[in-house]
């Protein structure tokens, strides 16, 4: 089992190291963020226990569940996805992608 865990780890840093620095930026940032939302909760929940003997975290909770939602986690997949330029051009490989299909219409339509 641990084995298996191992093997998962290694092989989600190597193909994070493989990855270009702007998608590593933007995926990074991202999981950075959940996880400092998610330590605010945990550190929010404790004091208003400890101190306040009232725990009331249902907005925090809500923006935890929004920003781990599937509509953030496709937003950020559609932005890395977005950056890759593997030509080395300076423009995304999936924007030249839809300028020559999108020139290919033109020209097929005249």
């Amino acid at each position: 089992m641990f084995e298996k865990i191992k093997n998962l780890i290694v092989g989600a840093r190597n193909k994070v190291a493989s990855m270009s620095p702007k998608i590593m930026a933007v995926i990074v940032g991202y999981f950075i963020a959940v996880v400092l939302l998610v330590l605010t909760y945990y550190a929010a929940w404790m004091y208003m226990w400890l101190w306040l003997d009232k725990i009331i975290m249902s907005d925090l909770l809500a923006l935890i569940r929004e920003i781990t939602g599937p509509a953030t986690v496709a937003f950020v997949t559609f932005i890395a996805t977005s950056l890759v330029d593997k030509d080395g051009d300076g423009v995304p490989d999936k924007f030249e992608q839809e300028a020559e299909n999108n020139g290919d219409k033109k020209n097929h339509f005249r």
